[in-house]
Order: C-alpha cells, then sequence, then structure tokens
C-alpha cells in the first residue's frame, strides 16, 4: 500500500503553533505554499491534501492556488501530452506565451494547460509565436536536442525556444520516473541558453536539477542544484552550431552526473559508514561461516 508522502508537520494545528505569538491568516498561507513549492515529483497534490489538512480551514490556499500551482508546474517543467498524443511538450515559464497557455514548437501549436487540473484542455495553432528570424537556428537545435534527448533520457521531454532580443536558443531537458509501489520518485531538469554566434564561439551557460524522493520507513530527499558554463565552437550554419552545442551538454552533463556517482560512492565509504558501528557490541565480528554451520546441523537434527 503507498504511503502518503508527509510535509515535516504532521499534527493537526502544528501550522498555527510553529511560530511565536498567533500568525495571521497571510503568514499561515505563506508557509503552507512554501510546503507546497517544495513537494516532491509527482506528489503534488498528496502534499496540497496534506497541507490543507493542516489548515484552520481548507479554503485558506483557494485564493492564492493558482498562482502557486502555476509556479510549482513551471519549474518542475512537468511533461504533458498534447491533445492528439503524437508526442509530449514541457509546461515552462519560457514557453508561456500567456496565462494556461504554453508554446509547442514540435506541433506548431499553442497548448492550453489548466494548472489545477493539471491537464491539458486543447490547443490551437501557432499564429506568430515563432520569430522567423530565428526559426532556422532553433529548429536546428530541436532536431538536435530531440536526437539527444531520446538517446540519454528514455523517460525525458524536450522542448526549444528562442529568444531574439538576446540572439539565444533556450533548451529545456526534463526527465521524470515515478515508482510509488517502491516508495520513490525522481526527476531531473536542466536548462540551456547557448548564445549564438556566426564566429569563434557560443558561450552556453546550464542549470542542472536533480530530485529525488526516497519513503519507505523514513524520508530520504536528494536535491542537487549546479550551474555550468562551456563554450562550443560557433558556426554560420546552423545545423553545425547545433551539433557542436550538443556535444558540449552532453559532455558537461555527462561529466554532472560522474560527480553524482563519485560523491554517492564516496559518502558511503565515509559519511555513511560513521553513522553505524564498525563492530557489534561484542566488539567482535560475526563469523557467518560457524553460523551457518549451527543452522545445517539444527537441520540435520530436526530431520
Amino acid at each position: 500500500k503507498k504511503q502518503k508522502t508527509k510535509p515535516p508537520i504532521l499534527k493537526s494545528g502544528a501550522l498555527c503553533s510553529s511560530m511565536a505569538g498567533e500568525p495571521s491568516e497571510a503568514e499561515l498561507v505563506q508557509i503552507a505554499n512554501n510546503f507546497l513549492l517544495n513537494a516532491p515529483p509527482g506528489e503534488f497534490l498528496e502534499v496540497v491534501t496534506d497541507v490543507r489538512a493542516l489548515l484552520p480551514r481548507e479554503s485558506m490556499l483557494n485564493s492564492t492556488a493558482a498562482k502557486t500551482f502555476r509556479e510549482y508546474n513551471c519549474d518542475q517543467m512537468v511533461q504533458v501530452d498534447v491533445p492528439d498524443g503524437s508526442h509530449k511538450v514541457l509546461i515552462t515559464q519560457h514557453g508561456e506565451v500567456r496565462e494556461g497557455e504554453y508554446l509547442d514548437p514540435v506541433g506548431h501549436q499553442i497548448v492550453k494547460f489548466d494548472h489545477i487540473k493539471q491537464e491539458v484542455q486543447g490547443a490551437h495553432p501557432i499564429s506568430g509565436e515563432l520569430d522567423s528570424d530565428m526559426e532556422p537556428a532553433r529548429a536546428a537545435f530541436e532536431k538536435q536536442a530531440l536526437a539527444y534527448c531520446t538517446e540519454h533520457y528514455p523517460f525525458g521531454t524536450t522542448t526549444v525556444y528562442s529568444n531574439k532580443a538576446e540572439n539565444a536558443i533556450i533548451i529545456c531537458l526534463a526527465a521524470a520516473k515515478y515508482n510509488p509501489n517502491n516508495y520513490w520518485n525522481g526527476r531531473w531538469r536542466s536548462v540551456w541558453k547557448i548564445q549564438l554566434a556566426k564566429s569563434g564561439n557560443m558561450n552556453l551557460t546550464g542549470r542542472i536539477r536533480v530530485q529525488v524522493h526516497y519513503y519507505e520507513d523514513g524520508n530520504v530527499q536528494l536535491h542537487s542544484d549546479t550551474t555550468k558554463k562551456v563554450t562550443a565552437p560557433a558556426a554560420a550554419d546552423p545545423a553545425t552550431a547545433a551539433t557542436n552545442a550538443m556535444k558540449a551538454i552532453l559532455k558537461s552533463e555527462q561529466a554532472f552526473q560522474q560527480a553524482v556517482d563519485t560523491s554517492y560512492t564516496t559518502m558511503g565509504e565515509t559519511s555513511f559508514k560513521a553513522l553505524r558501528r564498525a563492530l557489534p557490541i561484542t566488539h567482535q565480528k560475526i563469523n557467518w561461516n560457524l553460523i551457518r554451520s549451527y543452522r545445517l546441523g539444527s537441520e540435520v537434527g530436526s530431520s
């Protein structure tokens, strides 16, 4: 049976007693929204239900729900299916053209997303939202980004935008996997801004975030947030520039993943070992071979 994810407050009224004096309703709502915005991947609605139960009135969140839900979904870059189910698109601040409407460059459409219901409610064709001057470069980067995502992120989705004012391409990539039956969920998010150039090098700035929640008989979360700055050879040809940029992104993200793996290995050999006894309370190592022989002798004697 799936265990509900609980915020670090477990008793009714805890929000009221967590501050010195009597908090105002606005302060309670601010605290509650902070819990919501820090909900683990795939568990947002569960946290909403639990936080509402902790408030004096469940309706207290109604006035801020739309803003909080939108902020959470955009920050998490949630992956949603387009209306015809042909592909997925990311809900991000970079793709928001109007409130509740998000750019889907792959499908050449604007997707309508209901943040409260957490679902796509329709779409309509693009009409000027993609800049014609930037489109050749954006399309070239999109082609390379889709191939990269397919190869390296089996559960991933990428959406590529352009920013004419900054002469830049923005690549958003998110990959989530939920496994509540085994009490864990996780999401990878990376955003890369590529400053285009005709010659020399392109400057790439990336932000990589990883969030994992493991909650079987406990509550352990991994939060990793890092910024990367790399360069890639520029090219007048958009396809060549896109290929060069994706090679630099691949190298940077692989280095990040290797660093996380190394960190876990180091923690296992140092930090985690310090949390447990090196020897049992008898200060002697357990002779497992001897115990096994005792068990075998017992089984033979009883047969």
